[in-house]
């Protein structure tokens, strides 16, 4: 497995790398930094995380850790030497695959990351089965591959456009709320209250007009949506 590490004590930092070693995984970044990490982790999209609790003396490794799962459904494995019941049930709020106390116990590790492992496997299968959805149009039910969908849009409140590679239009009675909610959200993004985009097939971003080209469909983006909007955004 690959394995990004956020911990700000070297030597613990040290003793983890070994042991990974040791155990037939790579590391594969790391970072005393959260903002820095987030960056990275983003970038390189390990298999899992193992993340400090106290960064520089505070908590912020569960913060962290909430916009990991959020953003990239990567894995947690939180590591500490705080042993506080308060503590601990923070960390338990984001479902982490394990909490391993410190100093780093090699077969605690191995074991967890034995269960990374396994939650990876159901969370890829999982994608798989929702890989393709069947749409109804009249007396059909028609097979829409994830991968080929561009973008949604409204078309009144409960019925919203998927518009697809194959310059297809299938209306279906959902809202866009709705429609999120049953969309991976690491592949779609709401960029206006009433679009949702494939990540994946955006073209270019025109910042004067506040607007994402997909293959020839501008796609505005809202205001509320913005922030998000830029935080996915790899700019360089």
């Amino acid at each position: 497995m690959n394995v990004y590490i956020v911990e700000d004590d070297i030597f613990h930092l040290d003793d983890i790398m070994i042991t990974l070693q040791t155990l037939g995984h790579s590391c594969i970044g790391n970072s005393n930094d959260p903002f820095e990490a987030q960056e990275e982790i983003g970038k390189l999209m390990p298999d899992a995380v193992l993340l400090d609790i106290h960064l520089n003396r505070k908590q912020s490794g569960i913060t962290l850790g909430k916009r990991i799962k959020s953003l990239y459904k990567i894995p947690i494995l939180f590591i500490s030497s705080d042993y506080t019941v308060d503590v601990m049930s923070k960390a338990a709020d984001i479902s982490p695959i394990a909490y391993i106390t410190k100093p780093i116990n090699e077969k605690n590790l191995q074991a967890a990351l034995i269960l990374a492992q396994k939650s990876i496997s159901k969370d890829e299968k999982n994608r798989e089965d929702s890989s393709r959805v069947f749409v109804k149009s009249g007396n059909k039910l028609i097979k829409v591959e994830m991968n080929t969908i561009f973008f949604i849009h409204t078309d009144s409140k409960n019925y919203c456009s998927i518009v697809t590679s194959d310059n297809k239009k299938l209306s279906v009675r959902y809202s866009i709320l709705s429609l999120l909610k049953l969309l991976d959200n690491t592949i779609f993004v709401q960029t206006h209250r009433s679009y949702i985009v494939n990540w994946q097939k955006i073209d270019s971003f025109h910042e004067p007009d506040q607007t994402i080209e997909i293959k020839g469909h501008h796609i505005p983006i809202g205001r509320t949506f913005k922030g998000e909007v830029y935080k996915k955004l790899n700019i360089i």
